[in-house]
């Protein structure tokens, strides 16, 4: 009931980070509108017929029946008429001036680069933990790729040891483990035979290398990995990443990040032991000591030996990580503002880039965004909030792209507009608003369908069919039993 309790409470912190953050963008058009004197009919928080609300001063405050967004209906900048959930197009509205466009089209965005630098400032004074270090700790022998193989760890392959220092990936510097993973999953760099290519120049003692790796296409999100995590902060225990079906350790109740501390009370040392230790008792229940949000709990688990799949080891039947080297950084807001614009930069560069592995289907949509708060919120308010910072920050960039629907498309509109000295006929923008509001609302089915099966409400493509989260995951021969 606790943890039923809690998923609740998560989901709806999720729903409440994106509703305000939406809000604020449109609090920002709407203060904006008004300041200048335009009409502002309705203020609404999602799309489509009005479920309810209140009207006061001539707006209509309203809840929408397609929880897709938001907007503010300013029909002198441009009508979005019936498909917004209003009236027909309105004619013979008092003309406004090309400052009064810009000024409200661009103030949505300012508000969510505010409302970021405050709670930027909140991150700042407390701090956010960080895997700082740029050491490399495992090196995989083999990883699992995209469609459920085995195939050679490119990293180890390539020749990058343990203890390697990673300073620059494709030319760019690295900071911390977050900027390392960014550089490789949206890198466009490619081989002369087409396979992703990732240039790593590295520290090893006193020398500077460069080491060119091949990533390979990893979990069900398809991105590039090559099989390296960061260096452990400690191997007295192990995190459970994922859970196999049908198998031991999900059957017990063992779940995602518990913390696995003992076996029989011996203190697990290293995944050798743990692999020894089920050789020697595979035969017989083992009490299993789990960490799960601070307490500590016994679950006694039988290994399997999954003979009908060809496999001759006992198991447990999960993957897990391990401690990382975590630091406390205290970056200013102008510094977490710029790190955040240079995330979205990089993703949208190789979302148009040929040479990528990403793609629209990785982008997230409501759902996704909703589901990314929740996790969030479970792993702590601070990481919560930095994510409601990150998404004002890229609702304020999306919104300032030049596509019809958007800010930026109505600041265009008013732009070319004010070159060609006369005003572009309402009628006409209507038709292109909804144009290219149908398209944004299939790219949000579209993105929406992918959300869904990562968070396993929809079978997923992954031909491995093995874990409930297909994470990342790495190999070595002395380590391969889980």
């Amino acid at each position: 009931m606790i943890e039923i309790f809690q998923n609740i409470l998560f989901i709806f912190l999720g729903i409440l980070g994106l509703g305000i953050s939406i809000f604020v963008h449109e609090l920002g058009h709407f203060l904006a509108a008004k300041k200048r004197g335009l009409i502002a009919d309705r203020f609404s928080i999602g799309f489509g017929p009005r479920l309810f609300g209140w009207k006061y001063k001539g707006t209509d405050f309203r809840i929408s029946l397609i929880p897709l967004g938001g907007y503010v209906s300013l029909p002198q900048l441009s009508d979005m008429g019936r498909l917004e959930g209003g009236d027909k197009l309105k004619n013979n509205l008092p003309e406004i001036g090309y400052a009064d466009k810009m000024i409200v089209a661009v103030m949505g965005a300012v508000f969510n680069i505010l409302f970021a630098f405050l709670i930027s400032l909140i991150i700042w004074g407390t701090g956010r933990e960080l895997i700082q270090s740029t050491s490399v700790g495992l090196v995989g022998e083999y990883v699992i790729n995209s469609a459920g193989e085995k195939v050679a760890g490119p990293a180890y392959f390539s020749g990058v040891q343990s203890e390697d220092i990673i300073l620059k990936v494709d030319g760019n510097q690295v900071n911390n483990w977050e900027e390392i993973q960014l550089e490789i999953v949206t890198g466009v760099d490619r081989s002369a035979d087409n396979k992703p290519k990732s240039t790593l120049t590295i520290q090893r003692g006193n020398e500077i290398l460069t080491i060119i790796t091949y990533p390979e296409i990893v979990s069900s999100e398809h991105i590039r990995s090559i099989g390296i995590m960061p260096e452990t902060d400690s191997t007295s225990s192990l995190i459970v990443t994922a859970l196999e079906k049908g198998m031991p350790a999900i059957e017990a109740g063992l779940k995602i990040n518990d913390r696995v501390i003992s076996l029989n009370g011996e203190p697990i040392i290293s995944s050798a032991f743990l692999k020894s230790f089920l050789s020697k008792n595979y035969d017989r229940e083992i009490s299993v000591e789990v960490e799960r949000n601070g307490e500590r709990n016994f679950l006694l688990i039988k290994p399997k030996i999954k003979t009908e799949a060809g496999e001759t080891n006992p198991r447990f039947g999960f993957a897990y990580g391990y401690d990382y080297k975590r630091v406390k950084v205290h970056q200013n807001p102008i510094s977490q503002i710029i790190s955040f614009a240079e995330m979205m930069k990089k993703t949208l560069k190789a979302l148009i880039n040929k040479n990528s592995d990403l793609g629209l289907k990785n982008m997230s949509g409501p759902v996704g965004i909703v589901h990314g708060l929740k996790i969030m919120a479970g792993v702590g308010w601070i990481d919560f909030i930095w994510f409601v910072a990150l998404i004002n920050v890229n609702l304020a960039l999306f919104n300032l792209l030049p596509i019809p629907v958007l800010d930026g498309g109505h600041m265009l509109f008013a732009t070319l507009s004010k070159l060609s000295r006369k005003p572009i006929p309402l009628i006409l923008i209507e038709k292109i608003q909804s144009a290219f509001l149908i398209l944004l609302l299939f790219f949000i089915v579209y993105v929406t369908f992918f959300d869904l099966r990562r968070i396993n409400l929809i079978p997923s493509e992954n031909k491995s069919g093995k874990y409930i989260e297909n994470d990342i995951k790495l190999i070595n021969e002395s380590e391969k039993n889980k």
